[in-house]
């Protein structure tokens, strides 16, 4: 009897034990700092997708991610195998595929022209007055289902190679007859010297 009481103490101490060993055992673990992946985000090239797509038709999706390394994941591939079509048209030397074509290529270029008049002329454009010109000129064109909002004008400014130039001036206005004054000032000083 002593014996099965000392057994049944023993293996009561050695549950308890074991319960909080593996409390010990979870609160360290929920201590530990969260380590945040320092890994940045890559951007592959045209070219590139469209050699892991054409891989991946071939070989399918996990075989094409196991060839090409783990950034390009599968889902990743299935995403660029969507876009096909698109990745074939696109220039193959950029990054991105670029959808912004103008909605009236006949309204930017008149536009274009407009500013580069005015500039000619010596008339400063703002951003301003490029939005109520190609507002103006898209209820004349008939174009419904343009908005001309101010990401609009960022992104034509952008594709045509503009920039909205301000004419900077001297902070302090010139005197009259300043050349003449100056002449003055260099002949007194060569007097003074000599």
């Amino acid at each position: 009897m002593r014996y099965t009481f000392l057994k049944i103490y023993v293996l009561c101490v050695f549950t308890f034990l074991q319960t909080v060993i593996k409390e010990l055992n979870l609160s360290l673990k929920s201590k530990k700092p969260h380590i945040v992946s320092k890994e940045r985000r890559l951007s592959y090239s045209i070219a590139f997708r469209i050699e892991v797509v054409n891989y991946a038709k071939k070989h399918g999706n996990r075989t094409a991610e196991r060839r090409f390394g783990s950034p390009p994941s599968e889902k990743m591939i299935r995403e660029w195998r969507k876009q096909r079509k698109d990745l074939i048209q696109a220039d193959k030397s950029k990054k991105t595929i670029c959808s912004c074509a103008p909605k009236g290529p006949k309204l930017e270029e008149y536009v274009k022209n407009w500013i580069i008049d005015h500039r000619k002329n010596g008339i400063a454009v703002s951003k301003k007055m490029i939005l109520i010109e190609v507002r103006r000129l898209a209820i004349e064109m008939s174009i419904t289902d343009f908005a001309g909002t101010a990401s609009w004008c960022e992104r034509f400014m952008r594709r045509n190679g503009l920039c909205v130039c301000t004419k900077t001036t001297v902070g302090q206005k010139l005197p009259r007859e300043y050349e003449r004054k100056i002449i003055v000032f260099h002949k007194y000083e060569k007097e003074a010297v000599f």
